[in-house]
Parts: structure tokens; C-alpha cells; sequence
């Protein structure tokens, strides 16, 4: 003879159906993890001195690649930017902190050592991506931040 559930292990069955669902969603949509292939618009700023540099403002597209044995790699065409580094596991699992030197830019100051962050909003469906370096040289010292929210 069948058991029927009472109405409170109805509605706790439905609840875990439904995150159940919603996880399997978010994992399928690749935006449970940091890893893998990440694309956005991307900003390249420059400060020297605390001044803005024009010639070093742009936004174009990146294409980043986080490898889960922790090699990163990058690609900013437009710019000619070359990304290559590491990525190391951050506070929770959706966040991973980079070290990563850029090459090839056009604007030569980008190309230097940054460390970062890449987080993963699961729920949203994305991920921010920040970027810093410093450059605290006497008479060229200056601030180097490269941002963008991200997609797979």
C-alpha cells in the first residue's frame, strides 16, 4: 500500500526539487566554478602621477582562459594585450585571486605584473574581473587598473 507525504514533507520535497533545479542550472550555464573560458568589454586605465593618461583609456574585448591546474592565459586583440600567469584558489569556491604579467600592448605601460581577482556570481550569471598594478618608480609613478564583468 502506498505512503502519502503529509503536507510539510510535500512542500520540503518541492523546496529541495526546486534548488535542486536552480544548482543544476547554474552548473550547466558553467557559472558554478572560475574556471574555464571567460569573455568581456574590458577597461584598460591609466594613472600616472594620479592623473588620468588618455592615451592609455580604452575598453575592448578579453578573452581569458583559467586553467583549474592554475595556469591563466588572456588574449586583448584590439590592444595587442598578451595576459599569462597563475590563479590560485581564493576564499570561497567561486572566487580565485590572479598574478598575471601582460605583454604586447600598445600602450606600453600596460605591460607589467598585476595581481587580481576573478569572482563568480553564480546566481547572476556572471563574473568580475579586476586587475592592479603599481609602479611606484621615482618620477613615472603611476597606477595601472584593467576591469570588466565577464561571461562565459
Amino acid at each position: 500500500m502506498p505512503q502519502y507525504l503529509n503536507n510539510k514533507d510535500s512542500k520540503m520535497c518541492y523546496v529541495f526539487l526546486i534548488s535542486l533545479l536552480l544548482s543544476s542550472v547554474a552548473y550547466a550555464n558553467g557559472y558554478s566554478s572560475p574556471y574555464g573560458e571567460w569573455r568581456g568589454q574590458t577597461e584598460y586605465q591609466a594613472f600616472i602621477k594620479t592623473a588620468s593618461d588618455p592615451a592609455g583609456h580604452i575598453v575592448t574585448n578579453l578573452t581569458i582562459n583559467v586553467d583549474p591546474q592554475g595556469k591563466v592565459v588572456g588574449t586583448s586583440t584590439e590592444n595587442g594585450c598578451r595576459m599569462l600567469g597563475l590563479a590560485a584558489p581564493g576564499i570561497t569556491p567561486t572566487i580565485v585571486t590572479l598574478k598575471v604579467t601582460l605583454t604586447g600592448c600598445a600602450y606600453s605601460g600596460y605591460n607589467r605584473s598585476y595581481t587580481g581577482i576573478l569572482s563568480v556570481f553564480s546566481k547572476d550569471g556572471y563574473s568580475k574581473f579586476s586587475l592592479q598594478a603599481l609602479d611606484i618608480s621615482s618620477g613615472k609613478a603611476g597606477t595601472y587598473n584593467i576591469t570588466a564583468t565577464m561571461r562565459r
